[in-house]
């Protein structure tokens, strides 16, 4: 009986310290979810001012490298950058629309991941995360491409859609040089199982 009673107590002396401990535990993973995605953009963001650093550097045999991945093990790379100079935004495009890439940020959707081209270039992004912003884009706004060449082209908004997933109308003709944005709708949904897109389509200037 002894055995047990001193058992109880020494449980009861130790319980505070275990549940702060789990409780850190979780404090801890909670606030890495958020440092993680902080730490990602800041690694794209440096991997594209590399790859503009190394255009502006005048090197020949390097003007047409690729963006360095923004970590090793990346399975994507930066291909361009947006300007959204009205609503005071920008992003860093990577290369992909899979679900790992757009994780991440906005990702051009091959085979319109070619910028600054006679085709389409469409981007994607999550409408809870890097492309919640597209909700404050007006017709006629101006938008700043840059590509992985260090190439500029201005676009203006010109048509601003909502359209079925299912109902085939995000079909592009293949010589139409439009920059085309793409997330779900409607913004206060919550998943990735939306039947409706937003669409932005904004023509060169």
């Amino acid at each position: 009986m002894t055995n047990d009673n001193n058992m109880k107590i020494h449980m009861v002396k130790w319980l505070p310290t275990a549940l702060l401990l789990v409780g850190s535990l979780l404090c801890i993973h909670a606030s890495w979810l958020p440092v993680k995605a902080w730490l990602s953009q800041q690694l794209i963001h440096h991997s594209w001012q590399q790859s503009m650093a190394t255009k502006n550097a005048k090197l020949p045999s390097l003007k047409t490298a690729i963006a360095p991945k923004p970590w090793p093990w990346a399975d994507t790379f930066p291909i361009a950058e947006l300007v959204f100079k009205r609503i005071d935004k920008s992003i860093v495009v990577l290369n992909g629309g899979d679900p790992t890439t757009l994780a991440f940020s906005a990702g051009a959707i091959a085979p319109f991941n070619q910028a600054n081209t006679t085709k389409p270039f469409v981007v994607a992004g999550h409408r809870d995360s890097h492309f919640s912003f597209l909700q404050d884009i007006a017709m006629k706004d101006v938008i700043s491409l840059t590509d992985a060449q260090g190439r500029s082209q201005l676009y203006q908004v010109e048509r601003i859609d909502i359209v079925d997933a299912s109902s085939g109308q995000l079909a592009l003709p293949a010589d139409d040089a439009s920059l085309v944005l793409i997330t779900c709708f409607p913004f206060e949904g919550i998943g990735n199982n939306a039947e409706q897109r937003y669409v932005v389509t904004a023509t060169p200037l």
